[in-house]
Formats: C-alpha cells, sequence, structure tokens
C-alpha cells in the first residue's frame, strides 16, 4: 500500500516537473522580451501618431508578413484587372455575333450598310477602351503594392519576378493600346530587368523600339526636346530593333542583316548635315 503511495507521489511529481518544464519553455527569455515590448507598445498606443523620421517605421515593410499580404492585395487587383479584359471580349464577341445576325430590312443602299458597319466599329472601339483603361488602374494599383515589398527574400522568389512579369506584360499592352507608348518605356526595362528570360523575349523589344521610335518623332515635330534627347531615343530605337531581329531570326540571316541596313540608313540620315 504504501509502495503504490509513493509511486502515486512520484508520478504526480513528475508530471507536475512536466508542467513547469512546459511553462519555463513557454516563459523563455525571447517570449518574454516580447511580451515585454507588446506590453511597452500598448502603453505607448496613439492612435494620431505620425513619425517624423520614418527610417524605423519603414523596417514594418522587410517582415514576411507584411509582404505576404501585400502579394495578396496585389494578385486581387491584377485578377480585377484581368477579369475585366475577358469580360469585354466576351460582351465584343457577343455584339459581334447578334449584329451580324440581325435582318437590316430598312439598309437599301450600299452606304447604309457602310454607316452602320462603322458605327459598330465604333461601339466596339468604346467598349475595348473604357475597358482597358479600368483594367489598367487595377494592374497599377497591383504594381504599387508589389513595389512597397522590400523584403530580399520575397523579391528573389520565383513567385514574385512571375506575378510581377504578368503585371507588367498587361500593364503594358493596354496602355500601348490606349496610345500611352512614352509611358510604357520605363516598365519595359524594368520587365527585362526582372529575370534574364525576359530580356531574351522579342516581343518586349519590339514594343519598346516602337515606344523610342515615337518618342524621337514626337520631340522632332514639336521641338521639345534637344538634339542630344532625340539622338537617345533614335538609339535606343535602333538597339531594340536590332536586339528584336536578333532574337527572332538569328544575326547570320538575311532578315537581321535587313534591319541592319534599315538602322545603318537611319544613323545616316541622323548625323547628315
Amino acid at each position: 500500500m504504501k509502495l503504490k503511495k509513493t509511486l502515486s507521489i512520484i508520478g504526480i511529481l513528475a508530471i507536475t516537473g512536466l508542467i513547469y518544464g512546459q511553462a519555463n519553455k513557454t516563459n523563455s527569455p525571447e517570449a518574454d522580451k516580447k511580451k515585454k515590448i507588446a506590453n511597452s507598445q500598448e502603453r505607448w498606443h496613439n492612435p494620431d501618431y505620425r513619425p517624423y523620421i520614418k527610417s524605423f517605421h519603414e523596417l514594418i515593410k522587410l517582415s514576411q508578413g507584411f509582404g505576404d499580404n501585400k502579394i495578396r492585395l496585389s494578385k486581387s487587383n491584377y485578377q480585377t484587372g484581368v477579369d475585366i479584359i475577358r469580360k469585354m471580349r466576351e460582351r465584343v464577341q457577343r455584339f459581334r455575333e447578334e449584329s451580324a445576325e440581325a435582318k437590316h430590312l430598312d439598309e437599301k443602299w450600299y452606304w447604309q450598310t457602310i454607316d452602320r458597319k462603322n458605327k459598330e466599329d465604333r461601339i466596339v472601339a468604346m467598349m475595348k477602351q473604357k475597358a482597358k483603361m479600368k483594367s489598367v488602374t487595377y494592374f497599377t494599383r497591383a504594381i504599387q503594392h508589389l513595389d512597397q515589398v522590400q523584403r530580399r527574400g520575397i523579391r528573389e522568389s520565383e513567385v514574385f519576378k512571375t506575378l510581377l512579369a504578368n503585371i507588367y506584360r498587361n500593364w503594358v499592352k493596354f496602355q500601348y493600346d490606349l496610345g500611352n507608348l512614352p509611358q510604357c518605356i520605363d516598365l519595359l526595362e524594368r520587365y527585362m530587368k526582372i529575370d534574364p528570360k525576359y530580356e531574351e523575349e522579342v516581343a518586349p523589344h519590339k514594343y519598346i523600339a516602337s515606344a523610342y521610335g515615337f518618342q524621337e518623332r514626337l520631340l522632332r515635330k514639336t521641338g521639345g526636346g534637344s538634339e542630344d534627347e532625340i539622338r537617345f531615343f533614335k538609339k535606343k530605337k535602333n538597339e531594340n530593333l536590332l536586339r528584336a531581329a536578333e532574337l527572332m531570326y538569328g544575326k547570320s540571316s538575311p532578315e537581321y542583316e535587313q534591319i541592319m541596313e534599315l538602322v545603318n540608313r537611319d544613323e545616316v540620315i541622323a548625323v547628315a548635315p
């Protein structure tokens, strides 16, 4: 009987020791430190506080939680922009099909048919423009969220790079369609620096060559830039034209030689007295 009581006491002591040990682990120096900081922050809480020196406040942008949240918000805005374009294309296709199936019995003359088709084209153009402008707004928000992420491990991850590239790509495509070519230059340069594989794509070089060429002609036409600025845009235009031809056809191809000839002629005209 005494032996049983002794064993029971030993068991209780062992369990107590385990619980105490777990409590000690919970109350580790690190946990105590975090609790102390949290309590201190709570005592100093002021919803109207605005830091004059923001360096310390900016450290939150280095946290994993902050980065994950910004990626989530960026994905949400990006997906909204993509959905706007998808729904617009569905509406355009439906409008085209309904217009093709409709019977236009009031059209007696050829010019009436032409006038109707032109009107339909204008309606479609307006539908596309409205959707693209709206989608670009969401893509811009998505970019702004990712720009706030400063944690190196997140920015260098494949998930982050892929998302950023997808957003840049769509932003450029629809800004270009809206006629905002000069605005595309910066994002195209940034796109090709995300990863070497993106620089090896043909399309961004073709887009940016057009944007540089547009800016070159605009400055020459309006007189709004110096000769050095015009030459800079011409040089960048021609470099990207050659790079696009190299990637698509290869340097030894006749297509590359033809582009090279056009570029050389363009450069000669530029420096001719």
